[in-house]
């Protein structure tokens, strides 16, 4: 599998933040969660050697994801994910200095997430460009108003 990850990971990242307007509902929470629990699984099953080149991509997703997603559970897995990467693999950028202030408390309230953890998030300047792309691509568009209100 990991001579697989390189045309894997552009898929992964697609479903770490897909999600779907149905009439009044929505469809992806449960893609989201599983994408969190693949990532989760590769930090543990591959060596940060096989995993570096895909660190990136993968940890501006999931700060992206752990910060402005609609869902607490989908916050809190993928803050979850991030702490395993940062904990097993020790190669995604200011890893400790965010897990600090975003943790599971912290992320469980979505203005707060928004409003306070992101800023903090934001000062790195190895996530702010995939923050403010998804904010602004994705968010201010999203089918909630709640959602377009946090994300102006």
């Amino acid at each position: 599998m990991p001579e697989r990850l390189d045309s894997f990971v552009p898929i992964l990242s697609k479903a770490l933040i897909y999600d779907i307007n149905l009439g009044n509902h929505s469809v992806g929470a449960h893609v989201r969660d599983a994408a969190c629990y693949v990532v989760w699984s590769f930090a543990r099953a591959y060596d940060a050697k096989i995993m570096k080149p895909h660190v990136d991509m993968l940890s501006n997703k999931l700060i992206v994801v752990s910060l402005f997603d609609r869902e607490v559970n989908i916050r809190r897995a993928a803050s979850a994910t991030f702490q395993e990467c940062v904990g097993r693999q020790g190669n995604f950028p200011h890893g400790i200095d965010i897990l600090t202030e975003a943790d599971y408390f912290t992320l469980s309230n979505r203005v707060n997430a928004y409003l306070n953890v992101s800023c903090h998030v934001g000062q790195f300047k190895e996530y702010l460009p995939a923050m403010l792309n998804h904010l602004a691509f994705v968010q201010l568009r999203h089918w909630e108003p709640a959602m377009r209100e946090l994300s102006a």
